[in-house]
């Protein structure tokens, strides 16, 4: 699934490794309007649907945000699922005019790279897992998200539930989510020494909600009263298996269905914005290139929202917001590390 691949970013592992202008970014510069001149022209190019509950969706909402602003004018082009479909579109917002143009997914840096070397001026984003940190130019500048963060947040909030055993559901291990479940135990276990997990499920499907229904009864069979999964097609079978069973999810987006509001309590996500609106700024100063941005839960790249109060995890209440603020307070001074995860 190639939003989901994505999120390799990772995946293997957008560690906390060094780079250029890049984790501190996303909560700093961002904090100034970047409305002072005229809108830029800003194209994104998706490798799904713009409103699909996910990855695809968080590039989206970033540009429809700062459009709102009066920031940018955007046009977002959606499913583009091959090298050469989005080499076209890339040298179509060039030729059109666009100031940004924005490679939204793993399989498209190397197509990003290469049509920014013919159009130098032209600006670009390529988004890809950590080693893409290293890889800025002239005219493209990059970003990736710090997985491993996502997964110890994730589990963290899972811990703070009280509830156990906990259970995954998700479509399949692969390298782009493997560092980030395996830093899960971590964080779960510093919010919740005394929790237990249980084997994980993999489907083997991203799209298929019967199977993940399945799972989801065969991990609350196994006693399980919290399912952690993912914003995805299957992500229904889930919530509906929770709810017939009375207990609570996390992980799943608020607009995956009806029964989201009722077990899940929220997820760990990216916000977009800051950094997007970082770029545009260096655009709109020509300060662009050679720069890379890496979404982090201390820069606030990496956020828990959807927040539910749901009937089976009473233990998480609104508070949670306030302690997640101060975690990512301690991340940014030291006071806390995160161990480093292979």
């Amino acid at each position: 699934m190639k939003s989901r691949k994505l999120l390799a970013i990772g995946i293997a592992a957008a560690l906390t490794i060094g780079f250029t202008a890049c984790s501190s970014s996303a909560s700093t510069s961002s904090s100034s309007s970047t409305s002072s001149a005229a809108p830029i022209k800003v194209a994104v190019v998706l490798g799904g649907l713009s409103n699909d509950g996910g990855f695809n969706q968080i590039a989206a909402d970033a540009a429809n945000a700062l459009k709102g602003q009066g920031d940018i004018d955007v046009s977002i082009k959606e499913s583009v699922t091959t090298d050469s479909d989005a080499e076209a579109a890339f040298r179509q917002y060039a030729s059109q005019g666009y100031d940004l143009v924005v490679g939204w997914g793993l399989d498209f840096s190397d197509s990003i790279f290469k049509v920014a070397q013919e159009l130098p001026n032209t600006h670009f984003v390529a988004t890809g897992s950590a080693g893409i940190l290293q890889k800025s130019t002239a005219n493209v500048e990059t970003w990736s998200y710090a997985s491993d963060q996502q997964g110890y947040l994730t589990g963290w909030v899972a811990g703070k539930t009280g509830l156990s055993p906990v259970g995954v559901v998700d479509g399949e291990l692969a390298p782009f989510n493997e560092v980030s479940y395996k830093a899960l135990t971590l964080g779960l276990k510093d919010a919740n020494p005394s929790a237990t997990e249980l084997q994980p499920i993999f489907t083997g499907n991203w799209e298929d909600a019967n199977l993940a229904n399945q799972a989801t009864k065969a991990q609350v069979a196994s006693g399980a009263k919290l399912i952690i999964t993912a914003a995805e097609g299957y992500t229904p079978g889930v919530l509906s298996a929770a709810k017939d069973a009375g207990i609570a999810t996390i992980g799943a987006s608020s607009t995956s269905s009806s029964d989201a509001s009722d077990v899940n309590v929220g997820l760990v996500t990216i916000d977009w914005t800051p950094t997007l609106t970082d770029i545009v700024n260096d655009v709109k100063t020509s300060a662009f290139g050679s720069k890379s941005y890496n979404s982090t839960i201390a820069n606030k790249g990496l956020v828990f929202t959807d927040f539910n109060q749901v009937g089976a995890a009473p233990q998480l209440t609104a508070d949670i917001e306030n302690q997640i603020n101060d975690l990512a307070a301690k991340l940014a001074s030291g006071a806390v590390t995160i161990p480093a995860v292979q």
